[in-house]
């Protein structure tokens, strides 16, 4: 399965609250913004900037209806799709035939998607720290509790009454920067393009 597409659903678990005075209200407004959400769509760019600072550059689209479900699809340099109907999650990479299919909670765990689709209890699996604000947006800081975690932080943007950029840094030097746009939210989604059947002859490889 193709690095790029593992970035978006391999992590470790959510968040303990850790608020300071100055920056308080980040918190609370990023977590008010995820419960209050149900639905949501968008466009996204997404860079990964290695050690060496080259950088690679996916785009595609995103739908969620939470909790649990969410398609999300890479249209550039290379067609992949991630659907979770929220009781499992398949791994699709078109260009290898092949599906990898997970149940949710292990693929979930710590991720963009989890963040995004999951229950909101974040404070489960991550120590989250507020941050000032930085160009145009404010921020919060997620550390997964656990040590074996694809990521060591994870940072959350807020701008424009949306949560809209999401800063993930590995342990191996590299940094995901998910970018959100043209997002709509709590609108009517249709939960059956949560659903996937794998195309005929496609190699499946189950965790």
């Amino acid at each position: 399965m193709n690095k790029l597409l593992q970035l978006v659903l391999v992590g470790s678990t959510a968040l303990i609250l850790t608020t300071k005075p100055v920056f308080a209200d980040n918190v609370s407004k990023i977590q008010q913004y995820l419960s209050g959400t149900m639905s949501l769509n968008a466009s996204f760019t997404q860079d990964v900037t290695a050690k060496n600072n080259k950088t690679q550059t996916s785009t595609g689209q995103l739908s969620l209806l939470r909790p649990g479900k969410f398609r999300w699809t890479y249209e550039k340099p290379y067609p992949q799709e991630i659907i979770s109907d929220g009781k499992q999650v398949w791994l699709y990479d078109a260009d290898l035939a092949q599906v990898t299919i997970k149940p949710v909670g292990k693929a979930l765990e710590a991720s963009p998607a989890a963040i995004l689709a999951g229950d909101n209890k974040l404070e489960t699996n991550f120590n989250i720290t507020n941050l000032p604000s930085r160009a145009g947006r404010d921020w919060i800081e997620l550390i997964p509790k656990q040590n074996d975690s694809s990521f060591a932080r994870i940072r959350i943007g807020f701008s424009d009454n949306n949560l809209n950029l999401l800063e993930l840094d590995d342990h191996f030097g590299q940094t995901t920067k998910i970018q959100l746009k043209q997002i709509t939210r709590n609108q009517a989604i249709d939960s059956k393009q949560f659903n996937f059947t794998p195309p005929t002859g496609s190699d499946i490889i189950r965790e």
